[in-house]
Protein backbone atom coordinates (compact mmCIF):
# COMPACT_ATOMS: atom_id res chain seq x y z
CA UNK A 1 0.00 0.00 0.00
CA UNK A 2 0.78 3.44 -0.80
CA UNK A 3 1.55 6.01 2.02
CA UNK A 4 -1.16 8.26 2.72
CA UNK A 5 -1.68 11.99 1.48
CA UNK A 6 -0.95 13.57 4.60
CA UNK A 7 -1.77 17.50 3.05
CA UNK A 8 -5.39 15.39 2.34
CA UNK A 9 -6.04 15.98 6.29
CA UNK A 10 -4.66 19.16 6.95
CA UNK A 11 -6.99 21.46 8.79
CA UNK A 12 -8.11 24.49 8.28
CA UNK A 13 -6.23 27.06 10.36
CA UNK A 14 -7.16 29.81 12.23
CA UNK A 15 -5.53 32.48 10.43
CA UNK A 16 -4.52 33.72 6.89
CA UNK A 17 -0.91 33.24 6.69
CA UNK A 18 -0.79 32.38 2.75
CA UNK A 19 2.52 34.48 2.52
CA UNK A 20 4.32 32.91 5.45
CA UNK A 21 3.14 29.39 3.80
CA UNK A 22 4.87 30.31 0.73
CA UNK A 23 8.01 30.80 2.56
CA UNK A 24 8.29 27.81 5.04
CA UNK A 25 7.35 25.94 1.40
CA UNK A 26 9.96 27.64 -0.15
CA UNK A 27 13.23 28.13 2.19
CA UNK A 28 11.97 25.26 4.50
CA UNK A 29 12.41 27.11 8.09
CA UNK A 30 10.06 29.01 10.11
CA UNK A 31 9.90 32.71 9.09
CA UNK A 32 10.40 35.77 11.35
CA UNK A 33 8.08 35.57 14.28
CA UNK A 34 8.39 38.93 16.00
CA UNK A 35 5.05 40.48 16.95
CA UNK A 36 2.94 37.95 15.68
CA UNK A 37 0.48 36.77 18.04
CA UNK A 38 1.15 33.19 19.70
CA UNK A 39 -2.27 31.88 17.59
CA UNK A 40 -0.51 32.96 14.40
CA UNK A 41 2.83 31.34 15.49
CA UNK A 42 1.24 28.16 16.50
CA UNK A 43 -0.63 27.58 12.62
CA UNK A 44 2.61 28.50 11.21
CA UNK A 45 4.15 26.09 13.42
CA UNK A 46 1.27 23.67 12.01
CA UNK A 47 2.28 24.95 8.36
CA UNK A 48 5.99 23.73 9.02
CA UNK A 49 5.06 20.48 10.30
CA UNK A 50 2.89 19.65 6.93
CA UNK A 51 6.19 20.33 4.88
CA UNK A 52 8.76 18.68 6.66
CA UNK A 53 6.23 15.51 7.29
CA UNK A 54 5.41 15.95 2.75
CA UNK A 55 9.18 16.36 1.85
CA UNK A 56 9.91 13.63 4.26
CA UNK A 57 12.29 14.91 6.55
CA UNK A 58 11.27 12.98 9.44
CA UNK A 59 13.74 13.53 12.34
CA UNK A 60 13.15 16.94 11.41
CA UNK A 61 9.07 16.81 11.38
CA UNK A 62 9.30 14.66 14.29
CA UNK A 63 11.28 17.60 16.43
CA UNK A 64 8.86 20.12 15.08
CA UNK A 65 5.40 18.37 16.42
CA UNK A 66 7.01 17.17 20.02
CA UNK A 67 7.83 20.99 20.25
CA UNK A 68 4.22 21.50 19.84
CA UNK A 69 2.96 18.45 21.79
CA UNK A 70 5.05 18.56 24.82
CA UNK A 71 7.02 20.89 27.19
CA UNK A 72 10.44 20.34 28.34
CA UNK A 73 9.85 17.89 30.91
CA UNK A 74 7.91 15.91 28.37
CA UNK A 75 4.71 16.47 29.43
CA UNK A 76 2.05 17.23 27.15
CA UNK A 77 1.40 20.51 25.98
CA UNK A 78 -2.35 20.45 24.66
CA UNK A 79 -3.81 23.80 26.67
CA UNK A 80 -2.83 26.16 23.47
CA UNK A 81 -4.00 23.82 20.37
CA UNK A 82 -7.33 23.28 19.42
CA UNK A 83 -8.01 19.72 19.23
CA UNK A 84 -8.26 19.37 15.74
CA UNK A 85 -4.79 20.90 15.41
CA UNK A 86 -3.78 17.78 18.07
CA UNK A 87 -5.56 14.94 16.15
CA UNK A 88 -3.69 15.96 13.14
CA UNK A 89 -0.22 16.36 14.72
CA UNK A 90 -0.31 12.64 16.54
CA UNK A 91 -1.57 11.34 12.41
CA UNK A 92 1.64 12.64 11.12
CA UNK A 93 3.74 11.41 13.64
CA UNK A 94 2.00 8.15 13.09
CA UNK A 95 2.77 8.34 9.51
CA UNK A 96 6.29 8.73 10.17
CA UNK A 97 6.36 5.94 12.43
CA UNK A 98 4.98 3.55 9.67
CA UNK A 99 7.42 5.14 7.43
CA UNK A 100 10.15 4.67 9.70
CA UNK A 101 8.97 0.61 10.13
CA UNK A 102 7.44 1.49 14.24
CA UNK A 103 4.11 0.03 13.83
CA UNK A 104 3.33 -0.12 17.66
CA UNK A 105 4.42 3.67 18.39
CA UNK A 106 2.66 4.24 15.09
CA UNK A 107 -0.80 2.80 17.10
CA UNK A 108 -0.15 4.77 19.77
CA UNK A 109 -0.36 7.71 17.76
CA UNK A 110 -3.58 6.40 16.39
CA UNK A 111 -4.96 6.04 19.41
CA UNK A 112 -3.95 9.67 20.68
CA UNK A 113 -5.35 10.67 17.47
CA UNK A 114 -8.72 9.28 17.86
CA UNK A 115 -8.83 10.45 21.19
CA UNK A 116 -8.67 14.00 20.15
CA UNK A 117 -11.33 13.31 17.40
CA UNK A 118 -13.90 11.67 19.91
CA UNK A 119 -13.48 14.77 22.80
CA UNK A 120 -14.42 17.37 19.83
CA UNK A 121 -18.45 17.61 20.52
CA UNK A 122 -20.71 18.38 17.67
CA UNK A 123 -21.36 17.24 14.26
CA UNK A 124 -18.11 15.85 12.64
CA UNK A 125 -16.92 18.58 10.19
CA UNK A 126 -15.28 18.39 6.91
CA UNK A 127 -11.57 18.50 8.44
CA UNK A 128 -12.26 15.81 11.44
CA UNK A 129 -13.71 13.38 8.86
CA UNK A 130 -10.45 13.91 6.68
CA UNK A 131 -8.74 12.82 9.40
CA UNK A 132 -10.62 9.81 10.61
CA UNK A 133 -10.23 8.67 6.86
CA UNK A 134 -6.31 8.85 6.91
CA UNK A 135 -6.27 7.15 10.54
CA UNK A 136 -8.27 4.70 8.94
CA UNK A 137 -5.97 4.05 6.16
CA UNK A 138 -2.91 4.38 7.82
CA UNK A 139 -4.47 1.23 10.32
CA UNK A 140 -4.88 -0.20 6.90
CA UNK A 141 -1.45 -0.25 6.33
CA UNK A 142 -0.06 -1.08 9.65
CA UNK A 143 -2.41 -4.54 9.62
CA UNK A 144 -1.57 -4.96 6.05
CA UNK A 145 2.17 -5.20 6.96
CA UNK A 146 1.33 -7.43 9.88
CA UNK A 147 -0.93 -9.94 7.80
CA UNK A 148 -4.11 -9.02 9.43
CA UNK A 149 -5.64 -8.58 5.78
CA UNK A 150 -8.87 -8.87 6.67
CA UNK A 151 -8.77 -5.73 9.25
CA UNK A 152 -6.93 -3.95 7.13
CA UNK A 153 -10.14 -4.80 4.59
CA UNK A 154 -12.22 -3.42 6.67
CA UNK A 155 -10.36 -0.55 7.71
CA UNK A 156 -9.74 0.51 4.01
CA UNK A 157 -13.25 -0.19 3.24
CA UNK A 158 -14.00 2.60 5.99
CA UNK A 159 -12.14 4.85 4.62
CA UNK A 160 -12.69 4.84 1.27
CA UNK A 161 -16.31 5.29 1.86
CA UNK A 162 -15.51 8.43 3.71
CA UNK A 163 -13.17 9.90 0.89
CA UNK A 164 -16.11 8.99 -1.45
CA UNK A 165 -18.73 11.40 0.60
CA UNK A 166 -15.42 13.79 1.10
CA UNK A 167 -14.69 13.69 -2.70
CA UNK A 168 -18.26 14.76 -3.72
CA UNK A 169 -17.79 17.98 -1.70
CA UNK A 170 -14.22 18.87 -2.75
CA UNK A 171 -12.72 16.87 -5.28
CA UNK A 172 -10.22 19.50 -5.80
CA UNK A 173 -8.99 18.28 -1.53
CA UNK A 174 -9.99 14.44 -1.67
CA UNK A 175 -10.30 12.94 -5.06
CA UNK A 176 -6.37 12.13 -5.32
CA UNK A 177 -6.45 10.45 -1.73
CA UNK A 178 -9.87 9.01 -2.65
CA UNK A 179 -7.76 7.23 -5.92
CA UNK A 180 -5.39 5.92 -3.64
CA UNK A 181 -7.53 4.28 -1.48
CA UNK A 182 -9.11 2.29 -4.46
CA UNK A 183 -6.09 1.42 -5.70
CA UNK A 184 -5.05 -0.23 -2.15
CA UNK A 185 -8.43 -2.06 -2.35
CA UNK A 186 -7.37 -3.73 -5.33
CA UNK A 187 -4.39 -4.67 -4.52
CA UNK A 188 -5.86 -6.28 -1.21
CA UNK A 189 -8.66 -7.71 -3.35
CA UNK A 190 -5.78 -9.31 -5.43
CA UNK A 191 -3.75 -10.47 -2.31
CA UNK A 192 -6.70 -12.15 -0.98
CA UNK A 193 -7.31 -14.14 -4.52
CA UNK A 194 -3.25 -15.24 -3.92
CA UNK A 195 -3.85 -16.34 -0.36
CA UNK A 196 -6.43 -18.52 -1.84
CA UNK A 197 -4.64 -19.98 -4.63
CA UNK A 198 -1.61 -21.02 -1.62
CA UNK A 199 -3.90 -21.86 0.12
CA UNK A 200 -5.17 -24.48 -2.46
CA UNK A 201 -1.76 -25.83 -3.07
CA UNK A 202 -0.70 -26.23 0.89
CA UNK A 203 -4.10 -27.92 1.11
CA UNK A 204 -3.31 -30.72 -1.46
CA UNK A 205 0.43 -31.20 0.17
CA UNK A 206 -0.76 -31.79 3.59
CA UNK A 207 -3.55 -34.79 2.20
CA UNK A 208 -0.48 -36.00 0.78
CA UNK A 209 2.04 -35.50 3.70
CA UNK A 210 -0.73 -37.11 5.51
CA UNK A 211 -1.62 -40.01 3.57
CA UNK A 212 2.25 -40.89 3.65
CA UNK A 213 1.95 -40.92 7.68
CA UNK A 214 -1.76 -43.17 7.41
CA UNK A 215 0.40 -45.69 5.20
CA UNK A 216 2.02 -46.81 8.31
CA UNK A 217 5.45 -47.78 6.25
CA UNK A 218 8.42 -47.73 8.73
CA UNK A 219 10.91 -45.68 6.49
CA UNK A 220 12.86 -42.42 5.90
CA UNK A 221 9.92 -40.68 3.88
CA UNK A 222 7.69 -40.92 7.03
CA UNK A 223 9.56 -39.06 9.28
CA UNK A 224 10.26 -36.50 6.16
CA UNK A 225 6.33 -36.50 5.80
CA UNK A 226 5.51 -35.56 9.08
CA UNK A 227 8.46 -32.52 8.96
CA UNK A 228 6.96 -31.31 6.22
CA UNK A 229 3.09 -31.30 7.15
CA UNK A 230 4.06 -29.52 10.11
CA UNK A 231 5.44 -26.86 8.18
CA UNK A 232 2.58 -27.13 5.75
CA UNK A 233 0.16 -26.84 8.62
CA UNK A 234 2.07 -23.93 9.82
CA UNK A 235 1.87 -22.18 6.58
CA UNK A 236 -2.50 -22.90 5.88
CA UNK A 237 -2.85 -21.26 9.38
CA UNK A 238 -0.63 -18.45 8.07
CA UNK A 239 -2.90 -17.95 5.17
CA UNK A 240 -6.13 -18.41 7.50
CA UNK A 241 -4.84 -15.46 9.29
CA UNK A 242 -3.90 -12.92 7.25
CA UNK A 243 -7.43 -14.03 5.64
CA UNK A 244 -9.28 -13.04 8.95
CA UNK A 245 -10.64 -16.38 9.83
CA UNK A 246 -9.06 -17.28 13.06
CA UNK A 247 -11.53 -20.39 14.16
CA UNK A 248 -9.56 -22.33 11.18
CA UNK A 249 -6.12 -20.74 11.85
CA UNK A 250 -6.12 -22.07 15.51
CA UNK A 251 -7.30 -25.62 14.17
CA UNK A 252 -4.59 -25.54 11.41
CA UNK A 253 -1.75 -24.46 14.09
CA UNK A 254 -3.10 -26.60 16.90
CA UNK A 255 -2.62 -29.68 14.55
CA UNK A 256 0.94 -28.71 13.39
CA UNK A 257 1.86 -28.55 17.15
CA UNK A 258 0.79 -31.68 17.76
CA UNK A 259 2.09 -33.80 14.95
CA UNK A 260 5.54 -31.69 16.04
CA UNK A 261 5.27 -33.04 19.07
CA UNK A 262 5.58 -36.43 17.79
CA UNK A 263 8.55 -35.92 15.94
CA UNK A 264 10.09 -36.02 19.74
CA UNK A 265 12.92 -32.97 19.43
CA UNK A 266 13.52 -30.53 22.09
CA UNK A 267 11.22 -27.46 22.10
CA UNK A 268 13.30 -25.08 19.66
CA UNK A 269 12.14 -22.62 16.84
CA UNK A 270 9.66 -24.73 14.80
CA UNK A 271 7.63 -25.01 18.32
CA UNK A 272 8.28 -21.13 19.13
CA UNK A 273 7.08 -19.58 15.71
CA UNK A 274 3.71 -22.10 15.59
CA UNK A 275 2.88 -21.13 19.21
CA UNK A 276 2.90 -17.33 18.08
CA UNK A 277 0.93 -18.07 15.26
CA UNK A 278 -1.49 -19.87 17.32
CA UNK A 279 -1.68 -16.82 19.93
CA UNK A 280 -1.91 -14.91 17.32
CA UNK A 281 -5.04 -17.08 16.10
CA UNK A 282 -6.35 -16.73 19.54
CA UNK A 283 -6.67 -12.71 19.53
CA UNK A 284 -8.59 -13.12 16.85
CA UNK A 285 -11.55 -14.56 18.70
CA UNK A 286 -13.08 -12.25 21.79
CA UNK A 287 -13.48 -15.88 23.83
CA UNK A 288 -10.01 -16.46 23.51
CA UNK A 289 -8.14 -13.61 24.44
CA UNK A 290 -6.95 -13.99 27.59
CA UNK A 291 -5.81 -18.05 26.63
CA UNK A 292 -3.62 -15.66 23.92
CA UNK A 293 -2.04 -13.64 26.27
CA UNK A 294 -1.13 -16.35 29.04
CA UNK A 295 0.04 -18.21 25.71
CA UNK A 296 2.87 -15.22 24.59
CA UNK A 297 3.71 -15.10 28.60
CA UNK A 298 4.90 -18.49 28.58
CA UNK A 299 6.39 -18.26 25.69
CA UNK A 300 8.92 -15.40 26.61
CA UNK A 301 11.08 -17.53 28.56
CA UNK A 302 11.68 -19.93 25.37
CA UNK A 303 12.22 -17.01 22.79
CA UNK A 304 14.66 -16.19 25.56
CA UNK A 305 16.28 -19.16 26.10
CA UNK A 306 16.61 -19.67 22.22
CA UNK A 307 18.05 -16.26 22.21
CA UNK A 308 15.51 -15.29 19.43
CA UNK A 309 15.05 -11.81 19.27
CA UNK A 310 12.92 -11.06 16.62
CA UNK A 311 10.62 -13.54 18.16
CA UNK A 312 10.84 -11.45 21.73
CA UNK A 313 10.23 -8.67 20.10
CA UNK A 314 6.90 -9.66 17.77
CA UNK A 315 5.84 -11.22 21.63
CA UNK A 316 5.87 -8.03 23.75
CA UNK A 317 4.09 -6.24 20.71
CA UNK A 318 1.25 -8.49 20.38
CA UNK A 319 1.41 -8.09 24.44
CA UNK A 320 1.32 -4.62 23.84
CA UNK A 321 -0.60 -3.59 21.18
CA UNK A 322 -3.62 -5.88 22.32
CA UNK A 323 -4.52 -2.91 24.53
CA UNK A 324 -4.15 -0.60 22.19
CA UNK A 325 -5.73 -2.06 19.20
CA UNK A 326 -9.34 -2.79 22.07
CA UNK A 327 -8.87 1.01 22.68
CA UNK A 328 -8.62 2.47 18.98
CA UNK A 329 -11.69 -0.02 18.20
CA UNK A 330 -13.86 1.63 21.16
CA UNK A 331 -12.96 4.98 20.00
CA UNK A 332 -13.37 3.86 16.60
CA UNK A 333 -17.32 2.77 17.23
CA UNK A 334 -17.61 6.13 19.59
CA UNK A 335 -16.72 8.17 16.54
CA UNK A 336 -19.06 6.04 14.07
Amino acid sequence: MKEVIIESSFPRLRNDITIAQAQIDNIGTMPPTAGLSLEVVIDMKMSLVLHLTVQQLNQQATDRINELLFDDDGELLDAELPLIYLSWLWLAKMTILIREGSPSLALGCAENSLQCLFDIRGKRNEDQQSILASLLYNLAIIHHNSGDCSRAAKELTKAQQLLERLAKKNSERFSAMLLRAVEASADIIQSRTKQMNVFAHYQQESEAYAAVLASGADDGNTRQALIELVETLGKQGSIMLEMGNGRNAVKYFTKALRYQKKLNLPLGMRDLTLSIGLARALMRLINRRAAAEQLLTSLLPLARRLDASNEIIEIENLLNNKNKNTKIMTLLKGIF
